[in-house]
């Protein structure tokens, strides 16, 4: 089994191409309008590297997040475009102009946001907090700062987002438990299409503001419990001359 550090290397040098754009940038035929040979490769070749080191269910869980943060982008970002379009603000070309920009940042965002949330996920964090913590001559307000910084981090990443997820999981089977479930005739009036694109628009929009409001709360919701624990630790005593 490879270490932290072996995973991080390997993954750090996959990230390479993303900082300085080589090879990636060689490769510039388009497959598709928006979509060139070399961005398609890379985004293969990262995805199929974070399943191979950290597992399936590690990889499950970084795609969850990844389309919680580029779904708002993409699709919002689009749907804006087009309503610029249709007032006559934005380009000519329309469409045509805006999709292949959009899928492109898809991409993008699916290859690059994985491998940073990969890279900080293998971290162990939480080791260096105990070892902050059972430090035995003392914190300074140096290490009292990173200390808080880790506090932050490994509840954001290890309760927060596994609890939205868990929500957004159960949500879905549960949505999906009533439509089956309920009859024909309790439909409103007027149901069709129109009316079923608008209402899962609109739900949409109501679950991912939920869900950033959720996931605010519960980031910050500890901070003065441990601004209080933390301040109360043991300075660090300074060597005599």
């Amino acid at each position: 089994m490879m270490s932290w550090k072996i995973k991080f290397f390997i993954l750090l040098i996959v990230s390479i191409p993303a900082f300085i754009g080589y090879p990636v940038v060689v490769y510039d035929s388009e497959l598709i309008s928006g979509l060139t040979y070399g961005w398609v490769g890379y985004f293969l070749l990262v995805n199929i590297m974070i399943a191979a080191i950290n597992g399936v269910r590690f990889y499950g869980n970084i795609l969850a997040v990844v389309a919680l943060i580029s779904m708002p982008v993409v699709f919002v970002g689009g749907s804006i475009s087009y309503l610029i379009f249709l007032f006559g603000l934005g380009y000519a070309s329309g469409q045509s102009a805006y999709s292949p920009h959009y899928l492109s940042i898809c991409v993008t965002m699916l290859t690059v946001i994985p491998l940073a949330l990969s890279l900080i996920g293998i971290v162990p964090f939480y080791r260096f907090e105990q070892k902050l913590l059972q430090n035995r001559a003392g914190v300074s307000k140096l290490e009292k700062c990173i200390l808080m910084f880790l506090r932050v981090f490994n509840h954001i990443v290890f309760f927060v987002i596994p609890n939205i997820l868990e929500t957004v999981r159960e949500e879905g089977h549960y949505r999906r438990w009533t439509q089956n479930e309920e009859p024909e005739s309790c439909e409103p009036a007027g149901t069709g299409k129109s009316w079923t694109l608008k209402s899962k628009i609109l739900t949409l929009i109501k679950d991912m503001v939920q869900l950033a409001v959720e996931s605010i709360c519960a980031s910050i919701q500890y901070i003065p419990l441990w601004a209080v624990e933390i301040s109360q630790l043991p300075d660090k005593k300074s060597n005599p001359d």
